[in-house]
């Protein structure tokens, strides 16, 4: 079982530690920056799993949609079943075509309009503003017609992702119509409380060009082999150091678990470095050797951990997933909480493990795709008179199913920030620098001798 365990442990960390600091999707596409029109909009489908860019990293918000991408845009944030489908026997719309499954998901609801004498449905063609509005429309059940100006115009993507958020964060706010008029005076006060605390935290954030962070986390696995089950207990605790532009860190710690079958004690030591000069540089214990990362998984992991690291960037992408986002105060402090369900939370955790190259073998992560999390609640402590965000604290389990092996996960992670502008500089070793081996070079023989007992 050791080995197994091994598996299934490597890729329930990698998960945590992605749970913990998920990548947000501000400016993940190079050619949508904060000041386009749609930025909002894009940032939110995106984040959400609605929307997706091109293999070079834009999005090309000003090119026309085609009927096929405006379907899987719609079907996406409608969350329907593009699996299950009726076959709506279109012509040019064989089973295997990329968009069958939400251009048929739509069909059910008569929301996609063909060519009524050859039954086509031309999904590679530019669909006009009318078609996409009365697509939209009738997939939300909306059976009032609508008027459209210029209805035989091509439509954008970029204004495609506005008009599918808009539409949506309108239909949510007409749910909040039917409470009593005290409840929503007092939720009215709360949310402009909310809201400008949340925009004074985020606009301080933006402006930080250092700090620190001690991460604190508290793991329990309850894994089931058969008729075995064992429950391990893992404990993190890890010190960064974090300047912003250039980008760069330092992050040092331990991971400390019991190995389930021998009784052993593991303690597992993490050092990271990483600056946009000198690029990414890991510990690995077992070998007691410093490993360069390739460029490429560098590359990959820079463009996510701005975003990572910065507390506004996470709150901002968290709360698109919250079902209950609430405000108080305590003394000096105003305390955001979150609630969501998980998931929305799995599909972009599970996004964020396939997007990221982090070394992980295909064993693990396959394992990845077969988790589940459950709800999910963060509470994040805002200084009230600096508005710096101190404290994040997160609570959240998740499920997987790997090798046979059931595992239960349940995780309480507290993230400290301190020393704002504090940190300088922070330079790599020249040891390190010196000494590093790449993943080629590394003697893997102490990590398969250990997986091998």
């Amino acid at each position: 079982m050791k080995k197994k365990f091994y598996t299934v442990a490597v890729a329930s960390l990698a998960a945590t530690a992605v749970a913990v600091a998920p990548a947000a999707a501000a400016d993940t596409f190079s050619d949508v920056k904060k000041d386009n029109a749609h930025y909002e909009a894009i940032t939110a489908l995106h984040t959400a799993g609605v929307i997706s860019g091109y293999p070079d990293g834009t999005f090309k918000p000003a090119k026309d949609v085609t009927r096929g991408q405006a379907a899987k845009m719609i079907a996406g944030a409608l969350g329907l079943d593009t699996k299950n489908v009726e076959n709506p026997k279109l012509a040019d719309l064989p089973k295997t075509h990329q968009y069958y499954g939400p251009i048929a998901a739509l069909a059910e609801l008569g929301a996609i309009e063909y060519y009524v004498d050859d039954n086509t449905v031309a999904p590679n063609e530019a669909i006009s503003r009318g078609e996409f509005i009365f697509m939209l429309a009738t997939g939300l059940g909306i059976e009032e017609e609508i008027e459209v100006e210029d209805a035989d115009a091509t439509i954008t993507r970029g204004e495609v992702a506005s008009f599918i958020y808009e539409t949506l964060s309108e239909e949510a706010e007409e749910e909040t119509t039917t409470e009593d008029s005290a409840t929503v005076e007092q939720t009215t006060a709360d949310a402009a409380l909310l809201e400008t605390v949340f925009t004074k935290a985020a606009e301080k954030q933006l402006a930080t060009e250092s700090l620190k962070a001690a991460i604190t986390m508290a793991q329990s696995m309850v894994i089931q082999d058969g008729e075995e089950a064992v429950t391990v207990d893992a404990n993190i605790k890890m010190d960064m150091s974090i300047v912003n532009k250039p980008m760069a860190f330092f992050a040092e710690g331990t991971v400390a678990m019991v190995e389930p079958t021998t009784g052993e004690a593991i303690e597992m030591p993490i050092k990271m470095y990483m600056t946009e000069k000198d690029g990414m540089y890991v510990y690995e214990g077992l070998t007691k050797t410093w490993v360069k990362y390739p460029t490429e998984m560098f590359d990959e992991i820079l463009a996510q951990t701005g975003a990572q690291i910065n507390a506004a960037e996470q709150l901002e992408m968290l709360k698109k997933f919250a079902t209950d986002f609430k405000i108080k105060e305590e003394g000096n402090h105003y305390i955001l909480s979150l609630t969501g369900a998980g998931d929305k939370f799995t599909e972009l955790v599970q996004e964020q493990m396939g997007a990221l190259n982090l070394g992980l073998d295909e064993e693990a992560l396959a394992e990845i795709k077969n988790m589940k999390f459950d709800t999910f609640t963060y509470d994040i402590k805002i200084n009230k008179e600096t508005f710096d965000i101190e404290e994040m604290v997160m609570n959240f389990g998740f499920g997987m199913k790997a090798e046979g092996i059931t595992m239960d996960v349940t995780n309480k992670s507290t993230i400290k920030y301190t020393d704002y502008n504090s940190v300088s500089t922070i330079t790599i070793p020249e040891e390190v620098l010196k000494n590093a081996k790449t993943f080629e070079e590394l003697d893997l023989s102490a990590i398969e001798e250990t997986e091998a007992k």
